[in-house]
């Protein structure tokens, strides 16, 4: 039972070597060994932003597949599927640039 106790007391003390409290967040732990932030370039200012924009006229060609309407002859409750079918309709259809036919993954 010492064995454990004191294997268990070691590992402790090993993985807390590893971490330190974050002065500005004391509630918060930070790992040592932490890797650099992936963002390689700043992000765009919301001002250079378009005020709207639309995938159903992207210069004037539609990227959005079929409206589909669960709720006909009643509602049925499956309407995530449908919206999660649509949506990945809709970002096929973008990934192949608006390429006919278009692909309507059924829910």
């Amino acid at each position: 039972m010492k064995t454990f106790a004191v294997s268990a007391l070691l590992s402790v003390v090993a993985f807390g070597a590893s971490r330190y409290i974050d002065p500005e967040n004391p509630g918060h732990r930070r790992s040592v060994n932490r890797a650099a932030p992936k963002v390689k370039a700043p992000l765009v200012p919301a001002n250079d932003l378009p005020a709207q924009f639309l995938w159903n006229n992207v210069n004037s060609t539609n990227f959005l597949t079929n409206i589909r309407n669960q709720h006909v002859p009643q509602y049925c409750g499956s309407c995530w599927a449908h919206a999660a079918t649509s949506a990945l309709s809709d970002r096929i259809k973008i990934a192949r640039r608006a390429a006919w036919p278009d692909i309507n993954i059924a829910p």
